[in-house]
């Protein structure tokens, strides 16, 4: 989100936009958690984020917890009920880290899903007949998604890092682990890890085929120039 640290006043995530019975917090790579908020209030707060949001996905992904207050030891239950010793502004701070990161692997999961499908059409006729065919939109599209999906890859959200919000309130440490163990933070960060790295070694064997192709391409256009010359040529002297 442009410029939001700055009008917030403050360089690190979350930013707290609003406090009170409502509280919402905002990260600036894209991600909103607002709590206990009715479809108006949610819609008004989208709308005045709007002129700070840049490339919104085309439906949001959303992530939902259902939250109490006043529990004797922050726990989660059986039911995934998340249960706080209190509603504090650090506590709901490091709930809406986790639910924050935890959305935005939903959404890194699901296109690298997406990438790997439309990559899948290529690498079988790979296997099948050993080669890649024509230069097809299919087969640049897939390249196109390769690199798109390693681009987001380098700008990524650390969703491993543990939140600013523990250096100014290390007792909630506690808490942000329960949270990240509850919402499998580290193990979706590994597997995703291990996925782009497919992703981009494929793509490299891909780009060196299309490479050598072309190349090979070259050399038999260079030859069958140089065979008209020498045609061109012989006629010559024989017309002599």
């Amino acid at each position: 989100m442009r410029g939001l640290s700055r009008a917030a006043g403050s360089g690190a995530d979350p930013v707290i936009l609003t406090g009170g019975a409502h509280p919402a917090f905002a990260f600036r790579w894209g991600a909103l958690v607002i709590f206990d908020a009715s479809p108006e209030q949610r819609a008004a707060l989208l709308a005045q984020l709007s002129g700070r949001i840049a490339g919104p996905l085309a439906v949001p992904l959303e992530e939902s917890a259902w939250v109490s207050g006043g529990a004797e030891r922050d726990e989660i239950s059986e039911t995934g009920e998340i249960r706080l010793m209190d509603l504090s502004t650090p506590r709901l701070g490091i709930l809406a880290d986790a639910l924050a990161k935890s959305a935005a692997l939903s959404h890194q999961e699901m296109a690298l899903a997406r990438t790997l499908d439309g990559m899948e059409p290529v690498v079988t006729r790979l296997r099948e007949q050993g080669r890649l065919g024509f230069l097809s939109r299919g087969l640049m599209r897939a390249i196109g998604a390769a690199l798109a999906a390693r681009g987001r890859a380098n700008a990524r959200i650390q969703a491993a890092d543990k939140p600013d919000l523990l250096w100014e309130h290390p007792g909630l440490e506690r808490l942000y682990q329960r949270l990240s163990d509850e919402f499998e933070l580290p193990e979706r960060c590994e597997a995703l890890e291990r996925k782009l790295v497919m992703v981009g070694e494929i793509m490299q064997t891909l780009l060196s085929l299309i490479q050598g192709q072309r190349s090979l391409i070259l050399e038999i256009a260079v030859a069958s120039f140089i065979l008209i010359e020498v045609i061109a040529t012989l006629y010559g002297l024989l017309a002599r």
